[in-house]
């Protein structure tokens, strides 16, 4: 017989064999390329997590079925914004977002509430408890699917003027990044100024604020320590993340393809989350120089502010106070009772107007 012919046998049936055993995550997905708009191209959750997952993990995992052409809100000139507005409009098949940027939506926002979480492992129940709450309006209000939820790191208080406590935000204007945080700095007696993460270096050496709330890697990433002198570090809450397809997208997949984008979500949601916990501290450092050596530059000089439990309990009069009776004004009766049953178990607490 012909080596040829037997080759091309016994190729074939290794070939059959392996789509036999093989699942349905790779062999037999149809080709696909999809729009992607993700974060801030100069911070870690973009670099690390998102980028990478499209251009390289995706493309392997399914045998170069399905690809993408992504690119962040920052490379595209957008804002935060805008990014669910756009989806829904069908401009991209896939988005990675913060819900702090939908204002309008209070149910959505009643997932990061400023000062409410104070460790990762309690942002995590939040997410994988609430979030799950949320699927409906994601879909009746941007026509979108939830795939998975992520973090960023601890927001913290950076002023450009010396700060003792949180009491020294009273009178003072202070960068907030949606509404849930400008309520906390009205309950603590300071002016909230809503301003775009890229425009908030300029603000800070304008005296257009004097100080913002960001996460310790962003505050790094962005050149925060060059403009500003001290850090509270007490967390005022973390913001999530979230990975969304468009419904008209997701409607129009094979079940297969969808089991394959579940599937990976999933992957990507525990790596995504211990990225950002193992940088957290690391921000910190770069900051200030202090607790160990700046892995990813030259670190920076800033005062490290360690909370007292007058400042922690100063935040949890606020949250109480103002944070959590101007959401619940916000958000309907329902809306509240869920959040009350969920996230209010979590942290044993009550929203009410």
């Amino acid at each position: 017989m012909n080596l040829a012919i037997i080759w091309r046998a016994i190729a074939g049936a290794l070939l059959a064999g392996a789509i036999a055993v093989s699942p349905a995550s790779a062999q037999d997905l149809p080709r696909k390329q999809f729009k992607v708009v993700g974060t801030w191209s100069n911070l870690t959750n973009w670099q690390q997590n998102e980028m990478p997952w499209w251009t390289k993990e995706i493309p392997a995992a399914s045998n170069n079925a399905i690809t993408a052409q992504v690119q962040s809100l920052s490379d595209l000139g957008l804002k935060g914004t805008e990014i669910m507005r756009m989806l829904k409009l069908g401009l991209f098949d896939f988005a990675h977002a913060v819900p702090i940027y939908v204002a309008e939506d209070a149910a959505l926002e009643g997932i990061d509430l400023a000062g409410t979480a104070r460790d990762f492992a309690t942002m995590r129940k939040i997410t994988q408890v609430y979030g799950a709450k949320l699927d409906d309006n994601m879909a009746k209000s941007y026509g979108a699917k939830v795939l998975a939820w992520n973090v960023w790191p601890a927001q913290m208080l950076y002023c450009n003027t010396p700060i003792t406590s949180l009491a020294d935000v009273k009178g003072k204007k202070v960068r907030v990044q949606g509404v849930s945080q400008g309520d906390l700095i009205a309950g603590l007696g300071g002016i909230g100024v809503t301003i775009p993460f890229a425009e908030v270096v300029p603000a800070l050496q304008r005296g257009t604020v004097n100080c913002g709330i960001t996460g310790t890697m962003p505050a790094y990433k962005a050149g925060w320590h060059e403009v500003t002198t001290h850090v509270l570090t007490l967390p005022l809450g973390f913001t999530a993340g979230y990975l969304v397809a468009s419904l008209n997208t997701w409607n129009s997949l094979d079940d297969k393809t969808k089991a394959f984008m579940e599937a990976q979500s999933k992957t990507w949601t525990d790596r995504a989350w211990k990225v950002i916990m193992d940088e957290n501290e690391m921000g910190l450092i770069c900051t200030t120089g202090q607790g160990g050596e700046c892995a990813v530059g030259k670190p920076g000089k800033m005062v490290n502010v360690k909370p007292t439990p007058a400042d922690v309990e100063m935040l949890d009069k606020a949250v109480a106070e103002t944070v959590l009776p101007r959401w619940a004004k916000r958000c309907n009766a329902a809306c509240v009772a869920t959040w009350n049953d969920t996230v209010g178990k979590i942290l044993n607490v009550t929203a009410k107007p």
